[in-house]
């Protein structure tokens, strides 16, 4: 069989020479100016229709060296239930503001990053939303500098304002609850400290562990990329220690569910064998059997909030610029205090229980 062919596209030359008018006259008619006379503008528009014109929206952005209809949202991943729900709701109220979204993924490679970076430029996106690479490049800080930046969830250390969820409290809480439960060994797998958010929930869980008289030196600690691959190695080089925790935080949405297979493919009970604290979207693990007790993040908020701070950002407006006072509960850098800060919570579930018995 012949292989099949696109159909040509229809574009402003095609529609002035099929009528004998002027290119420039076309264009004026389909944009809806008052300068070509209506009986001829609606002629076009109807002949454009007719012959299934489609503006080419992109084209014209960058033809006037701008594309304010077009931002950039450049994420690690976006098989988890975080960044995918965050993605859909970022491209649901830019299209409502008549702006969309280009996705990118990085799958946390410095160098796809850049790659996709300076596709975005090339583009002429009239701004980024970015989580950046726990190895993010100086050619990539260097481009998100020039383009109206705003961070989400981590930061590149540029300078711009951000939405990041403010972990503190609830990790520290998390530990502190266990503790009460009577456990005396928890262990914690979290995210690199190349991480910005990797480093200041680590500093949360050993600032809960001395809050509830432990060792913060004595936790059983994995630190690793937020790849889904690593949790479940890092799970069976925890719980295979001659003083195996009685307790697990896990402090990554990336980690979570794999941390919580792996236990489960290990044969043992929540919480009668272990206790599990993990990190994200309590609606996914609600539906664990028992649900697991989760460090709630707010990411419908934090995406709206990115969304309306770039629109902000690109309109030079200040009026939706981040001004929360709110106090982060960890330490951050001194470019974060003047972005958004979400508090997330500690939502108990039933994967929490006093430790097991001799």
């Amino acid at each position: 069989m012949p292989a099949r062919t696109r159909r040509a596209e229809v574009g402003v030359v095609d529609l002035a020479r099929e009528l004998g008018v002027s290119t420039a006259t076309v264009s004026r008619a389909l944009n809806g100016s008052d300068t070509v006379r209506p009986e001829l503008a609606a002629r076009i528009r109807e002949h454009a229709s007719a012959r299934g014109y489609v503006a080419n929206r992109l084209a014209r952005a960058l033809s006037s060296n701008t594309s304010r209809a077009f931002v950039g949202f450049v994420i690690p991943y976006v098989d988890t239930p975080a960044y995918s729900a965050v993605a859909a709701e970022c491209a649901r109220l830019l299209s409502a503001d008549g702006t969309q979204m280009i996705l990118t993924i990085t799958e946390n490679d410095p160098q796809r990053e850049l790659a996709q970076l300076q596709d975005l430029v090339a583009t002429r996106v009239a701004g980024v939303i970015v989580s950046p690479s726990s190895g993010v490049l100086e050619r990539s800080r260097e481009l998100l500098r020039d383009l109206p930046t705003v961070e989400f969830h981590r930061s590149a250390d540029i300078g711009a304002p951000g939405v990041f969820s403010d972990d503190g409290q609830s990790l520290s809480d998390a530990v502190g609850h266990l503790a009460a439960l009577g456990h005396r060994r928890i262990g914690y797998i979290g995210q690199s400290e190349a991480i910005s958010n990797g480093a200041a929930r680590l500093r949360a869980v050993r600032r809960g562990a001395q809050r509830a008289g432990l060792d913060p030196d004595a936790m059983a600690t994995r630190l690793l990329e937020p790849d889904a691959r690593n949790g479940p190695r890092a799970v069976r080089e925890l719980l295979e220690r001659a003083d195996r925790p009685t307790a697990l935080v896990v402090g990554g949405g990336t980690l979570s569910m794999p941390v919580a297979r792996e236990i489960r493919a290990m044969g043992l009970r929540l919480p009668e064998d272990l206790s599990l604290i993990v990190y994200g979207d309590p609606s996914w693990f609600a539906l664990s059997d028992p649900p697991l007790t989760t460090v709630s993040v707010r990411y419908p908020e934090l995406a709206g909030r990115a969304a309306r701070l770039l629109l902000a950002r690109i309109s030079g407006s200040t009026a939706d610029a981040p001004g929360s006072d709110r106090v982060p509960s960890e330490p951050v850098a001194s470019e974060l205090v003047a972005s958004e800060l979400v508090a997330s919570e500690l939502v108990h579930g039933g994967s929490t229980g006093p430790p097991p018995g001799p």
